[in-house]
């Protein structure tokens, strides 16, 4: 077991690449934080699991809010007396054309995708500097590198995390704390399914990766588990692209 002793906090862990890699720390041996804006979600993927209820924690967290983080983290020191590893994976979107995003819609996801991911990463890096050490995970995305349609905002704030990912692994490299991202294609999510539901949105989307086919969530999972082990303690402030080779056609 990877990652065995160790504490793992997932946001976003409620469903799609969240629950999945929450799951996949739990199998291997990680006592796991479930965090989720819907606790019940969280709850139920966490019992889903099927590990005992001692090895995990489903909580409420609004990534966007400071002292609800804090809250998050301060319950998870109280169960488990540590923090090793932060999966930074909640995320929203809202695909529009650009002349019709209102200013509303850029600060919703701005503040969930990018400030959601500074305000979780600064939170967990102050509890494992004083540890010693620890792994930062961001889950970024193609969009960080490569446009797309109608993702003006979406691709602006994991642009702001592909960025804070690499100036965070300089600050936090003396501490020992290693932060790296996981940038992924178009995985098949609760987010993504309705759009992949359409035959044709699915051949397209699948004929950009040179594999030819979507991401599921699953495929995230095993460089989830690298990143947060020991195999990968010489890696920091890199981006791990998950896309099917989309991002060098």
């Amino acid at each position: 077991m990877r990652l065995k002793d160790k504490v793992a906090l997932v946001t976003g862990a409620g469903s799609g690449m969240g629950a999945a890699i929450a799951q996949g720390y739990l199998k291997e041996g990680a006592r796991v934080i479930f965090a989720d804006i819907n606790i019940e979600s969280a709850q139920k993927v966490a019992q889903d699991s099927g590990a005992s209820e001692d090895m995990w924690l489903a909580t409420y967290i609004d990534v966007g809010n400071q002292a609800n983080v804090k809250e998050c983290i301060e319950q998870t020191i109280q169960k488990f007396g540590q923090l090793d590893i932060l999966v930074a994976n909640a995320g929203i979107t809202i695909r529009k054309p650009f002349l019709e995003l209102t200013e509303e819609d850029y600060d919703r996801v701005m503040q969930v995708n990018a400030k959601g991911v500074f305000l979780c990463s600064q939170e967990a890096a102050r509890v494992m500097a004083r540890q010693g050490g620890g792994s930062i995970i961001h889950i970024s995305s193609t969009t960080s590198v490569i446009a797309e349609p109608n993702a003006v905002q979406y691709g602006a704030s994991k642009g702001a995390v592909a960025s804070m990912t690499r100036h965070m692994a300089s600050d936090l490299g003396t501490m020992k704390i290693r932060v790296n991202a996981i940038a992924p294609g178009t995985i098949h999510t609760n987010l993504t399914g309705a759009r992949l539901s359409d035959r044709e949105v699915m051949e397209r989307e699948s004929g950009l990766t040179i594999l030819n086919r979507v991401g599921e969530t699953d495929d995230i999972v095993g460089p989830a588990i690298f990143l947060a082990s020991d195999e990968s303690s010489f890696i920091t402030g890199t981006h791990i692209f998950v896309d099917g080779g989309y991002s060098v056609k």
